[in-house]
């Protein structure tokens, strides 16, 4: 009879504050793996250490507290939801094409003719570095930050401000790629993470609000990386293969999502898909 009352007691914490049991986990046993690299030296690329915090820091809180907080139907709701392809073709299309695409003519209208690259070895860069970002990394990744994070920020605050609100979160967790390198530029990378990801956030807000998937929401992850700075093996995605060597062409794809996202932003209204409820 005891245990019965204890075990709600020993959860009760858990239960009012899922989130920040959730960021007590990330930015602790998260973050020590993508700070590793900095501090361990044992020969792996530094992308095997981010992996590591993709699924130790992010995937394995959100589905324990998941589990725990709401119950083993939502925790099968959210594996499922992991897995949703059942959705229109428009909404690949927006996840899959809209930001390659955006940040493709930005880099040309900006950068000018790209360098003259095989079209095998494009297609190479992009099913290779599709892979390496999606089904290791990108997927658990963005499986967290939106159906789990930004989707509980945005029942207290909205879907714009939770977008908000969850871009700078998102940036923090980036801050392990900015280290080892002059402090003001780190300064500055963040600052222009933390604008850019706002945007990102409206995209994928509107996304997991209208469909539900998070297949489409690391889809959209996926695909951004591809495009431009790669998986973190190899020589990196599309555009810095058609432009080597230049900085914007690896961070372009950050302002091609905030403008997508700022579109849909618009078009909505600023609700971002979410529906009202009584």
């Amino acid at each position: 009879m005891s245990l019965t009352v204890q075990a709600p007691a020993r959860l009760s914490w858990l239960h009012r504050h899922p989130l920040l049991a959730f960021f007590a986990w990330f930015f602790t046993v998260g973050q020590a793996f993508a700070l590793a690299p900095h501090f361990v030296h044992t020969g792996l690329p530094d992308q095997v250490w981010i992996i590591g915090a993709s699924l130790v820091g992010l995937l394995l809180p959100n589905l324990v507290i998941t589990r725990l907080v709401d119950g083993p139907d939502a925790l099968k709701r959210m594996v499922r939801s992991f897995v949703d392809w059942r959705h229109g073709p428009r909404w690949y299309l927006l996840a899959v094409l809209v930001v390659p695409v955006v940040a493709t003519a930005l880099a040309y209208l900006f950068l000018g003719v790209p360098a003259d690259v095989p079209l095998s070895t494009l297609a190479g860069v992009i099913v290779v570095q599709f892979a390496l970002n999606m089904f290791p990394n990108n997927w658990a990744e963005e499986g967290t930050w939106s159906g789990f994070i930004q989707a509980r920020i945005q029942k207290r605050h909205g879907a714009a401000w939770g977008a908000v609100i969850t871009a700078q979160l998102f940036t923090l967790q980036h801050i392990s790629l900015v280290l080892g390198g002059p402090l003001m530029m780190g300064v500055l990378l963040m600052v222009f993470l933390s604008v850019m990801a706002i945007g990102y956030r409206f995209l994928t807000g509107y996304l997991w609000n209208r469909t539900g998937s998070l297949l489409l929401a690391g889809l959209v992850h996926a695909t951004a990386n591809t495009v431009a700075t790669g998986s973190g093996f190899g020589d990196g995605g599309v555009l810095r293969h058609l432009y080597p060597g230049s900085m914007l062409a690896t961070m372009i794809h950050l302002v091609a999502a905030m403008l997508v996202g700022l579109a849909i932003l618009l078009l909505t209204r600023g609700r971002l898909g979410l529906r009202r409820t009584t």
